[in-house]
């Protein structure tokens, strides 16, 4: 129900009278993780419209008055801002907010995702350097604890070793807790296609269906060829051919249902193939294992991606044997492979690349 637009005036489109109002109106606590990266007009946005439904005597307060738990780590990577520059992310930031001074502030300072242990000792002081020693700002040596290879085959056949693949269609573990890594969606593309070949099975692909909505004045518009909106390959939505294998991990591009654990940036792996759908085991944490039916949906783009809104049916999943590293935060990881023949281009990347195993 959050704006998606960043508008700083924006509000949530929840009625006073509805359902969820009510229900809004009998919460004791709301727990919102993963605040660092996201943008300061979702909470200001939230917060307006709590303070609309709750109204009588909390309607001087933040949130309505309901007790609200944020968390998140500011090492990781900020908001993203289209094509912004470091002043606009940093004002984007929750600490520019005009909330922020009345948050109550606790800082945490063991890592929990790492098991604390001789091995890792110098890997947690190393992660900790990144943040707070500034002779560790721009470029940097990585310590010999950390493995580093010099190709792209190399790194593949560690992380995806190819016993792992030779059994990836029945081996429900195969894929869980592995990922590589990479700062750009090229880069990820060019990884999840190198092993999709490489993993065995036969090879299905399936198509998009693809309209445009044009604005006012493009109206009388010549209407685009088929071929240009089928080559239009955008990070926020799914390929116009998918190509895909059973057995092959992907994830989610969009919110289908939480009460499933069907959410945006979800990682599954395909058990079946259908004509429309594909049936998805959940890898990784509390739904691990569970099985659950994908089908076509109708996607959009961001305005800002193109002149157009294209709108495209397609199975709301991307290949997920590699990730962004943005894409990744929030994963814990065991088996890690991070891609850096290119830099990180934003603030906390890093970080968060090396820090997504948790032993």
């Amino acid at each position: 129900m959050i704006t998606l637009s960043n508008d700083i005036d924006g509000n949530c489109n929840i009625t006073s009278t509805s359902n969820l109002a009510e229900l809004i109106r009998q919460t004791v606590l709301i727990i919102w993780d993963e605040v660092p990266m996201q943008h300061k007009a979702c909470f200001e946005a939230v917060n307006q419209t709590l303070n609309d439904i709750c109204g009588g005597e909390n309607n001087n307060s933040i949130f309505g008055g309901i007790p609200i738990v944020l968390g998140g780590d500011f090492a990781q990577i900020l908001s993203v801002v289209r094509r912004g520059s470091k002043h606009s992310t940093i004002q984007a930031s929750i600490q520019h907010s005009t909330i922020w001074s009345q948050l109550h502030i606790l800082r945490l300072k063991h890592n929990m995702r790492m098991v604390a242990g001789t091995s890792n000792l110098g890997f947690l002081q190393f992660l900790k350097s990144i943040v707070e020693n500034p002779l560790y700002y721009g470029t940097l040596k990585l310590p010999e604890v950390i493995h580093t290879v010099d190709s792209v085959d190399t790194l593949c056949s560690i992380i995806y070793p190819t016993n792992i693949l030779q059994t990836a269609s029945d081996n429900p573990n195969t894929f869980k807790g592995r990922s590589i890594l990479s700062y750009t969606n090229d880069t990820v593309k060019e990884f999840n296609e190198k092993l999709i070949h490489t993993m065995p099975g036969e090879l299905h692909e399936f198509m998009s269906m693809n309209s445009v909505d044009l604005n006012d004045d493009a109206v009388e518009a010549e209407p685009f060829p088929a071929e240009y909106l089928q080559s239009i390959d955008l990070p926020s939505i799914p390929p116009a051919i998918l190509q895909v294998k059973v057995g092959t991990p992907i994830i989610l591009l969009r919110n289908i249902s939480s009460k499933q654990e069907l959410c945006n940036g979800t990682r599954l792996r395909i058990v079946a193939l259908g004509r429309n759908c594909i049936k998805g085991a959940i890898l990784g944490g509390d739904w691990d294992g569970h099985i659950r039916l994908l089908p076509s949906i109708k996607l959009t783009s961001n305005e800002e991606d193109l002149l157009f809104i294209l709108t495209r049916k397609q199975l709301p999943i991307k290949l997920c044997f590699a990730m962004t590293v943005n894409k990744s935060q929030g994963q814990s990881l065991q088996y890690v492979g991070v891609n850096l023949r290119t830099n990180a281009f934003t603030y906390g990347q890093l970080y968060v690349a090396l820090s997504r195993v948790h032993h």
